[in-house]
């Protein structure tokens, strides 16, 4: 009877159905359930009731349908060597002759030493993508590389979630139009001369691989990978077998691009590929060196592309026509050079300040003379 009073007095603990499996321990809410084995689990979530309810629910539904993988303490690290792995793979069957390099992979990697993946928060990586990065085509990059790591994860079954999916991506500006200005300004000469005297002076024997990528609008990669065997000099066409969309394309050449063709053919006549010294890093080291000495800003390699399609713009060739020559899915992309070719609407506004006579102001002024000589 005493334990029966005893037990009033401390009353009774009651607790909302819907608020089954997650309990408080301090300021940090918890869940609590079985796995599909029968095995009793508890999963720190964190200071918001409302989140730890969220995350129960979802527990249990993977539990239902056997999805649920515990934890298993695989770090960052692996699941980012797991994603080199596939991508050097894949990139030794496409491109046997070529030397791979782990490009994003390489650079996340050490972003979380010691950390296990699956304790990586989708609010860790954007604070990383945030701090290491400063335009949103990088943030983007990156942030895509962390994801691609997550999904071969999941799939190797060393993680059950995929943070990097909840980090909104930003959006890219991808208007920017930058090429070499061919114009001398007052006491300088234009950016274009500048570059070519500094190529003269510390690498002269780029000067083809410059003037080739002006005349054809080639990607890095694309000029770099080309082979002999796909130059076509008779015909005037280069076959570009590893392009950005994956699909065989045609390139026309005109009288530069086989002028540079010649010279780098004597350049290294032995060579298979039209480009011989294709290290990225190599070609990084002498190219920043030349737009140093030329005092020429905020102009990468891709610029020279993007100065093969303004100045055919310029010249007066139609949108349509560059976006064939850039190989462009569509014409939207190409629409970012159209205003270089807006001279005709320059003529036509200023024909609004040409002033015609009409009957109307020829009266007028016959009016005011009359009125004048009367006076």
């Amino acid at each position: 009877m005493a334990n029966k009073l005893e037990q009033q007095d401390r009353g009774v603990w009651k607790k909302n159905r819907n608020e089954r499996g997650v309990f408080l321990r301090g300021h940090t809410w918890y869940i609590r359930f079985r796995d599909q084995n029968g095995k009793l689990r508890a999963e720190r979530v964190g200071p918001s009731k409302s989140v730890a309810l969220r995350v129960y629910g979802k527990r249990k539904t993977e539990v239902a349908e056997r999805r649920f993988f515990p934890a298993t303490g695989v770090s960052f690290e692996e699941i980012v060597r797991d994603a080199i792995t596939r991508a050097r793979d894949e990139f030794r069957r496409n491109h046997p002759e070529m030397k791979f390099k782990s490009g994003n992979y390489g650079i996340i990697k050490n972003w979380f030493p010691g950390r296990a993946a699956d304790s990586i928060t989708p609010s860790e990586i954007a604070a990383k993508l945030t701090s290491h990065t400063k335009v949103p085509a990088t943030f983007n990059r990156f942030r895509v590389a962390i994801s691609h790591a997550y999904k071969i994860a999941i799939e190797n079954k060393k993680v059950s979630e995929n943070p990097g999916i909840h980090v909104r991506l930003q959006k890219e500006d991808n208007e920017r139009v930058r090429y070499l200005n061919q114009f001398t300004t007052e006491g300088q000469e234009s950016e274009e001369s500048r570059l070519r005297s500094a190529i003269q002076e510390l690498c002269p024997q780029k000067e083809a691989e410059v003037d080739f990528a002006l005349h054809t609008g080639l990607r890095w990669s694309e000029q770099y990978s080309l082979t002999w065997r796909d130059v076509d000099l008779i015909r005037g066409i280069l076959k570009l077998a590893r392009t950005k969309g994956g699909k065989v394309q045609y390139v026309p050449i005109n009288a530069e691009a086989r002028r540079a063709l010649l010279k780098l053919k004597a350049l290294a006549p032995n060579s298979e590929v039209v480009c011989p010294e294709n290290n990225y890093d190599q070609h990084r080291d002498w190219w920043l060196g030349v737009l140093r000495m030329g005092a020429i800003e905020d102009f990468t390699w891709h610029d020279l592309r993007h100065t093969f399609a303004s100045r055919l713009v310029m010249k007066g060739v139609d949108i349509f026509t560059v976006c064939r020559l850039l190989r462009h899915k569509n014409v939207q992309t190409t629409m970012r050079y159209a205003h270089l070719g807006d001279k005709h609407l320059a003529a036509a506004v200023a024909k609004l300040a040409k002033r015609s006579v009409t009957p109307s102001d020829t009266a007028h002024q016959v009016s005011s003379t009359g009125q004048e000589y009367l006076q």
